[in-house]
């Protein structure tokens, strides 16, 4: 099958394979129960061709009961131990219980799972899933386009049922565990299925009048490349279709995985799906408290959640995530930011419970203001008006009842139509990129050991500023840098953009790092030289709440040195762009 043009993965650590734990054992107003949708008894409902298959049968009666499952979930309740593994820290989760005990569990909340397939007949997703909502993108016989069964086809098709499981799998009904928003709805599109771009794009905004939130576990491959899908420009007028016109306003909320190369030293700002406008972020923290060493960082990231480390197979003791899986059974081995993304997917739907009148621009400020300080002794942290920001940790991690006491009162910032946008100011350099200090391997295999380093603005290399004179943002909600890095004659693209660390340093002093040395890898694993530094866009949240001028300051520094011999460059151009109020 050809690559699809958006190069989509999905967001688990790979060589991490699913256990599967044998099964233990008032919903939303718009949720029927997936056997409402069914015509006939005995109907197949997805397609003679899949090895998997599902049957319309009759769903049992809905059951009372203690999720047997729930102790396992230790991310929503973290007390330090855990039968079978070791090193958690206690109060490492998603301090979640209080929410529910104030009443809130994401009732008539929407909440579409865009995977690869979604197990709607699921005993424990099922009393959530919505009747007749979901959408199948695979033609198969009578298992047309169309019909509301997202259903898997083949056992490797695991993962979006994974993921509804961590948002929504029912509480209280004495089966599994539950998820973070247990009585949330759920729809399923099954657009990554034929690796289709058009696809993903229809699922973006389809039924934007009634759905929340959608949740997207995937992103480019995790190769260190600067990634940049053709159909970008077609994805980021889908995301503002979604921002202006979802929620009768309001605007839809776009959760994203932030990417599991960290270990390899990619880093998730290169990941041009991560990176625009109206998009959130998750990067993945373990069960004790740090970040797992497959998330990436950078500074696009909003919100961290606990997700896995890097699995028993590789040495961790610490635990993946519980959720379901296929034929009703349920995995221990969840992982990855594919796992953290619909946690925030469900602190999202507790908070719009709270305030449905939130909008795409109130929910990452919510977080981020919310966010609770992990790792605090890390020396990437930097502090501005109230907020910390680490480029690991983005804001720290989600604390829904923190998020949900703050949007009680959160006095919104309005929407699209009143989104300030200055720019986009514009600077040609077309200077050489000097040489600098080089980094070491060592520093190549691992470039985010030396935490503070990126917040740390590039030394002895090119420096060009652009004024934002004139611009009456005060509170600056994103950022776009978009720049080209050629090679020595200016014709070609640069030979090795993975040498260079480029940054950016506001007005207010702080600095993103956009890029920093690094490896890039083939579809083989094989190394190769990271290229595609043109007309490259960086989207950043760094920058958060910080004003576009300060005191007397209006200049954006943009620095870039190269930190490895050999091939060198120039920095032909780059633009800014500021969005905020």
């Amino acid at each position: 099958m050809t690559p699809p043009t958006l190069s989509l993965s999905l967001r688990t650590v790979p060589l991490l394979l699913a256990a599967l734990l044998a099964s233990c054992g008032g919903g939303s107003e718009d949720s029927g129960g997936a056997s409402s949708n069914t015509p006939y008894q005995g109907t197949l409902l997805n397609g003679t061709n899949c090895t998997v298959r599902y049957y319309a049968q009759s769903q049992p009666s809905q059951r009372a009961g203690t999720d047997p499952l729930y102790l396992t979930q230790w991310y929503l309740k973290n007390t330090g131990r855990l039968t079978g593994y070791s090193g958690l820290a206690a109060g490492e989760d998603l301090q979640v219980e209080n929410v529910w005990a104030s009443g809130l569990r994401g009732e008539n909340i929407r909440v579409a799972v865009v995977d690869d397939a979604l197990e709607v007949t699921h005993q424990d997703l099922a009393p959530n899933v919505v009747e007749g909502a979901s959408y199948n993108y695979v033609s198969d016989g009578s298992w047309q386009r169309g019909s509301p069964w997202p259903l898997p086809c083949t056992s490797s098709q695991t993962h979006g049922t994974a993921v509804g499981g961590v948002v929504a799998a029912r509480d209280s009904n004495g089966l599994g565990g539950r998820g973070v928003a247990p009585r949330a709805s759920l729809v399923g599109y099954n657009a990554l299925a034929n690796d289709q771009d058009s696809e993903v794009l229809d699922a973006l905004v389809r039924d934007q009048g009634k759905n929340h939130i959608y949740n997207n576990s995937w992103g480019a491959e995790d190769d260190g490349h600067f990634n940049t899908p053709a159909s970008r420009s077609a994805q980021v007028g889908t995301i503002l279709n979604g921002l202006r016109n979802g929620r009768n306003g309001l605007g839809s909320i776009y959760t994203f995985a932030g990417g599991n190369g960290g270990a390899n030293g990619d880093y998730s700002v290169l990941d041009g799906n991560v990176s625009m406008l109206g998009a959130i972020p998750v990067c993945g923290t373990n069960a004790a408290g740090k970040r797992a060493p497959y998330s990436e960082p950078g500074p696009n990231l909003i919100v961290c959640a606990p997700s896995s480390d890097v699995g028993q197979a590789k040495g961790s003791s610490l635990p993946d995530v519980t959720t379901t899986t296929l034929q009703n059974q349920y995995t221990a081995k969840f992982n990855g930011t594919s796992a953290a993304t619909p946690m925030i997917s469900g602190v999202i739907a507790l908070m719009l419970q709270a305030n449905p009148n939130l909008t795409w621009r109130d929910v990452p400020l919510v977080l981020a203001r919310s966010a609770r300080q992990v790792d605090p002794t890390n020396a990437g942290w930097t502090s501005y008006g109230g907020y910390h920001y680490n480029h690991e940790y983005g804001f720290g991690v989600a604390d829904a009842t923190a998020a949900v006491q703050l949007a009680r009162s959160w006095q919104s910032v309005g929407g699209s139509s009143t989104l300030r946008q200055c720019g986009p100011y514009s600077a040609t350099v077309n200077q050489a990129i000097p040489e600098t200090t080089p980094v070491s391997d060592a520093v190549l295999e691992n470039p985010f050991a030396d935490a503070s380093g990126l917040s740390k603005a590039a030394v002895n290399g090119v420096t060009s500023r652009i004024s934002a004179a004139g611009c009456g943002i005060q509170h600056i909600e994103h950022v776009e840098v978009v720049l080209t890095a050629t090679d020595d004659t200016g014709a070609r693209a640069h030979p090795s953009a993975g040498d260079l660390q480029i940054t950016l340093t506001s007005p207010a002093g702080q600095t993103s790092t956009l890029t920093t040395p690094h490896l890039c890898y083939n579809i083989s694993g094989q190394q190769t030289s990271c290229q595609g530094l043109v007309d490259f866009s960086f989207g950043l949240s760094r920058h958060l709440e910080e004003p576009a001028i300060s005191g007397t300051s209006s200049d954006w520094t943009l620095a870039a040195a190269d930190r490895r011999t050999g091939n060198t460059g120039r920095l032909r151009n780059w633009s800014i762009t500021l969005y905020g109020r």
